[in-house]
């Protein structure tokens, strides 16, 4: 029996081996599996840490661009505000520019008026001037008239005193040879 016992363990060690060594491969598979996985997962936090990373710089990045957005939204609103009154200015300046411009056309018009007025009232100066021209030339003829008139006149008067007196020398009897 002993050989027989020998043969048995012998046979089972043999298959005790062959579990073991089909284990240990099993365990080697595993294991194998189980480093790869190890490495997968180590990626993935790698990986995932990486993420975290990317995102708070996002996040904060973020919080920046949220930030210059507001800024840039008041800045738009204060220039929208400005355009507005801009164009309330221009607006109102357009309108006191068509009031200068239709005060200007009634001045336009008032300075025609006066011009025409003006070439009216030199003309009728220039008449005025000849008229007054031709009425001193009249006044001069008849102040020299008069001064011929009179001047006849005193030779008359002094021919009729002469003449009086002869009569009067006749009518009394002197013969005045004259």
């Amino acid at each position: 029996m002993s050989d027989a016992n020998t043969d048995r363990l012998q046979a089972i060690q043999t298959e005790l081996a062959s579990i073991l060594e089909a284990r240990l491969a099993a365990l080697d598979a595993a294991l194998r599996d189980s480093e790869g996985t190890t490495r997968r997962i180590i990626g993935a936090e790698v990986e995932l840490e990486r993420h975290r990373a990317t995102s708070s710089r996002l996040s904060a990045e973020l919080e920046g661009l949220e930030s210059e957005l507001a800024t840039a939204r008041e800045r738009s609103d204060a220039l929208l505000g400005q355009h507005r009154d801009l164009q309330a200015s221009r607006d109102e300046l357009r309108g006191s520019l068509g009031d200068l411009e239709r005060d200007v056309g009634d001045l336009d018009a008032e300075v025609e008026q006066s011009r025409a007025k003006a070439r009216q009232l030199e003309g009728e100066q220039d008449e005025l001037r000849s008229e007054n021209a031709s009425l001193k030339t009249k006044l001069k003829t008849l102040e020299e008239n008069i001064s011929r008139m009179q001047r006849l006149k005193e030779e008359l008067m002094s021919s009729i005193s002469g003449l009086t007196a002869q009569m009067s020398g006749l009518a009394g009897g002197d013969a005045d040879p004259a």
